[in-house]
C-alpha cells in the first residue's frame, strides 16, 4: 500500500520595486492549490509602526508646546484683561469722552454697527472665523495687511490693549485676547465699551461726543440715517468725516444701509427711503 505523500511547503520570494525588503509568502501544497499561511509585507512590521509612533509623539509634543505658549501668553496679559473696565474708563476720560449706558443710545446705532462691522457679534467667541479667513485670503493675495476682518471685540482689544500695529503676531494676540475678553465679560459690556471709546473722526471719541458734535443731540435721539452715518465712520474716520467729506460719508452710509438689508434689519425699499431722509448735520 503506498504511503501518503507529505505536505510540501513552498516559499516564494517576490521583489518589490523601490523597496529594499521583499515579500515572503509561505504556502502549503494542497490538492486544490496553494493555501497561503503567512505573508510578510514590507512596512507591515517594524518600520510603519515606528513611524506612526514617532508621528504621534511629535503631534503630542507640538500640542503641549502650543498649550504652554498660550498659557504663558494669557498669564502675561491676565492683569490687563482683568482691569479692562478701568482701562476703558481712563481712555474715555483722557479723550474727554462721556461714558454712556446702552439704554441711553438709540437702538438703531448698535443695529447698524453690528450689521456693518460684526454680524455674528452676539454668537461668536470674540473672533469671527469667516472674517479671519476672508482677511487672511485678501492679505496673502496682496502680500500686505489690507483687510480688517476684525470683530467689535477685536477692535476694542486693539484700541485699548495692543495698539494699531499691523503684524501677524499682533493679529494672533488680538484673537487670543478677544476670546478671553468674551469669556470674562458680557456682550452688553463689550458693546458699551466699544461705543464709549471708538474714534468717529473730527476729534470725537465715542458715540456720545460724535452725536453731540455732528448732530447737536444726544445718542438717544439719533434717527436711523444719522445712526447709519455714524456706524460707517470707524472704517476710516478721517476720510469719512461728514463735515469735510460729505459725499464719501454718504456713500459709506448707503453701504451701511445695504448691510442692514443683508442682515434682514431693513428691506431694500426702506433703505432707499432712509437714504433720502435729511441728516441735519450741525455746521461748524
Amino acid at each position: 500500500m503506498p504511503r501518503p505523500r507529505a505536505k510540501r511547503a513552498a516559499t516564494v520570494r517576490v521583489s518589490v520595486p523601490h523597496q529594499s525588503d521583499c515579500v515572503r509568502v509561505t504556502a502549503s501544497l494542497r490538492p486544490n492549490g496553494y493555501e497561503i499561511r503567512q505573508a510578510d509585507l514590507p512596512g507591515e512590521r517594524g518600520g510603519s509602526g515606528i513611524r506612526r509612533r514617532w508621528g504621534m509623539w511629535l503631534m503630542m509634543g507640538l500640542f503641549l508646546w502650543g498649550a504652554a505658549r498660550i498659557a504663558l501668553f494669557y498669564r502675561s496679559y491676565w492683569g490687563t484683561i482683568h482691569h479692562l473696565p478701568a482701562i476703558v474708563d481712563a481712555s474715555v476720560r483722557s479723550h474727554r469722552g462721556t461714558l454712556i449706558r446702552l439704554r441711553d443710545v438709540s437702538p438703531w446705532v448698535p443695529r447698524a454697527l453690528i450689521a456693518t462691522e460684526d454680524r455674528s457679534f452676539y454668537s461668536n467667541i470674540g473672533v469671527s472665523f469667516e472674517g479671519v479667513g476672508r482677511s487672511l485670503y485678501v492679505d496673502l493675495s496682496s502680500g500686505r495687511f489690507v483687510e480688517g476682518g476684525s470683530t467689535l471685540t477685536q477692535q476694542l482689544v486693539r484700541d485699548e490693549i495692543l495698539g494699531p500695529e499691523k503684524t501677524l503676531r499682533r493679529k494672533l494676540s488680538e484673537a487670543l485676547l478677544s476670546v478671553a475678553v468674551t469669556a470674562l465679560y458680557s456682550k452688553r459690556q463689550i458693546l458699551r465699551w466699544y461705543l464709549d471709546e471708538v474714534y468717529l473722526g473730527n476729534g470725537y471719541w465715542g458715540v456720545y461726543r460724535a452725536s453731540e458734535g455732528y448732530f447737536g443731540k444726544s445718542p438717544a435721539h439719533l434717527s436711523l440715517p444719522q445712526a447709519a452715518l455714524l456706524a460707517g465712520l470707524p472704517q476710516d474716520p478721517s476720510a469719512l468725516d461728514p463735515l469735510v467729506h460729505l459725499r464719501a460719508a454718504r456713500r459709506r452710509e448707503w453701504e451701511v444701509l445695504l448691510s442692514m438689508v443683508e442682515d434682514n434689519v431693513l428691506s431694500l425699499g426702506a433703505a432707499r427711503r432712509v437714504y433720502r431722509m435729511p441728516l441735519d448735520l450741525v455746521p461748524r
